[in-house]
């Protein structure tokens, strides 16, 4: 399900995720992602998850809390099958996520890093009540190798969980 969904939305993706570049990649490839993923997950160093159709029957997209900050804060990172866009379902997760990040007792903060070209991507912190933090000037490349900004949006405490309408799934 997770190699249709990447499959289907190469064009869609590869126009900001790095990691798209090198796709297609084979069903045992993606089977051996899959499994170093829930070794991670494991050992707590990183967590992915997908994103299911109701009924379970498709992938959506997937969704991750990832170290790549100081050991107190996870980057939330996200995608969406090209034909599933605009319907909420980003966001929703990504809403999963902080909730579910913010109630571990040793994470003080979660945030997004965003392509400033990507205004669906950056739609989704701004919905669910993150604060701009920064601008970072030709800090990435793009899929493409050309320089690229980044914006990073930040949420720092249950109380702006409050704030944002977000509860417990």
């Amino acid at each position: 399900l997770l190699r249709a969904a990447i499959d289907m939305s190469l064009d869609h993706l590869r126009a900001w995720l790095p990691w798209a570049m090198s796709e297609p990649s084979s069903l045992q490839e993606t089977r051996e992602l899959i499994e170093q993923g829930n070794c991670k997950f494991t050992r707590g160093e990183d967590f992915m998850y997908a994103v299911f159709s109701e009924d379970e029957s498709e992938v959506f997209g997937g969704v991750g809390l990832h170290r790549r900050a100081e050991p107190q804060c996870f980057e939330i990172g996200y995608w969406i099958r090209s034909d599933q866009t605009g319907k909420g379902y980003a966001t929703e997760a990504v809403r999963f996520l902080v909730v579910t990040a913010l109630d571990l007792p040793y994470v003080e903060r979660v945030q997004i890093d965003c392509d400033p070209s990507n205004a669906a991507s950056c739609r989704i912190p701004e919905k669910l009540g993150f604060s701009f933090l920064e601008r970072r000037k030709n800090n990435k490349l793009t899929p493409q190798g050309k320089p690229r900004d980044t914006l990073v949006y930040e949420l720092t405490d249950a109380e702006a969980l409050a704030e944002t309408s977000m509860s417990r799934p």
